[in-house]
């Protein structure tokens, strides 16, 4: 398996369960999280890979990244639905509109899939910054190659 994939996904899965924790809690923070995760798993292909142009480097920054990104959706998905029930077990007023009881099941349905909506909508966006930071990471993990001397 190439450094990328394989970093992707070990950053991503943990990453997916740190973003459940986050996003559950402070559901705006959930993109940095992504961002953060995909930084890292691009230094950290960066760091294996040893590619040999920076543009080489930052490619596959971006697919370490974009894979870590990918996996950071779920996890904002699932913390939007858990910050939904937190709500509603608490009984947290709401500065508009009211939480559904348990008595109309269509209004629970739209309840919660509005809370996964949104969470697919943040993590959409979480995961494209995680490609652009996985690639300005790999980018600038990927050391500079000597200059070829000219034989004459």
């Amino acid at each position: 398996m190439q450094p990328r994939i394989k970093m992707g996904l070990i950053v991503g899965v943990v990453g997916l369960v740190l973003n459940v924790c986050v996003s559950g809690f402070i559901g705006l923070c959930g993109p940095f999280a992504s961002m953060l995760a995909g930084g890292v798993a691009g230094f950290l292909t960066a760091n294996q890979e040893k590619q040999t142009t920076k543009a080489d480097g930052a490619r596959a920054g971006a697919i370490a990244g974009g894979i870590a990104g990918g996996l950071m959706i779920i996890g904002q998905m699932i913390g939007g639905v858990i910050a939904l029930v937190l709500m509603q077990t608490s009984g947290t007023q709401l500065p508009f509109g009211t939480i559904p009881t348990g008595d109309d099941p269509s209004m629970m349905a739209i309840f919660y899939l509005s809370g996964l909506g949104t969470g697919l909508c943040f993590g959409i966006f979480g995961a494209a910054l995680a490609a652009g930071a996985g690639a300005g990471a790999g980018y600038f993990g990927t050391p500079d190659q000597p200059a070829a001397t000219p034989t004459l």
